[in-house]
Parts: structure tokens; C-alpha cells; sequence
């Protein structure tokens, strides 16, 4: 998931810069938010996780676990990224509106 993160900043640097008129300092700090932002839900996700894991008998059950578990986190993940757009398109067409 690190690597995950890692492409959504790099990448996320032109979407940003788009939306913000190249404004590269709003973009650079926007950006880190929704940086630390994903990594702390991972992280929050993983421990919440552990904390209530159930108990496995055996390697069937540990991968059914397992990807149910993957399954939830990208569908948080995405639900998140995509109101994260939205919230972002939202923003910058007001501000274009006021000007």
C-alpha cells in the first residue's frame, strides 16, 4: 500500500495543479494532506483489523479472510478517492464562479 500511496502522489500532482491554476504551493500542501490522509486510514484499517481478526483453522480460511478484508479497504479507498474529486471539482468551480 505504500507504493499505492506513493503513485496516487506523484500522479495526483497534475491533477491538483489543474485544478488549482498552478498554484504550486496549495497544490504541494493539498496534496500532502491527502497523502497522510491515506496513509492513516491504512493504517487505522490494518489495526482495527488485527484487533478483531478471527480465528483461522486453516489456509482457505486465511485467504477468504484476507481478501475480504483487501476487498473492504479498496472500496473505502475508492469511495474516499472519488469524493475526494468531487469535493476538489466542487471547490475549484466555485472559485472559478466568484471570479
Amino acid at each position: 500500500m505504500l507504493k499505492v500511496g506513493w503513485l496516487f502522489y506523484k500522479n495526483g500532482d497534475v491533477f491538483l495543479s489543474h485544478l488549482f491554476n498552478q498554484n504550486k504551493p496549495l497544490v504541494t500542501s493539498i496534496n500532502k494532506l491527502l497523502l497522510i490522509g491515506y496513509y492513516l486510514l491504512n493504517i487505522g484499517y490494518a489495526i482495527l483489523t488485527i484487533a478483531y481478526w478471527e480465528h483461522l483453522e486453516n489456509a482457505i480460511d486465511m485467504i477468504n479472510s484476507l481478501s475480504i478484508t483487501i476487498g473492504r479497504i479498496v472500496i473505502l479507498l475508492a469511495i474516499m478517492h472519488y469524493n475526494n474529486i468531487v469535493i476538489l471539482k466542487y471547490v475549484t468551480k466555485q472559485k472559478l464562479l466568484n471570479q
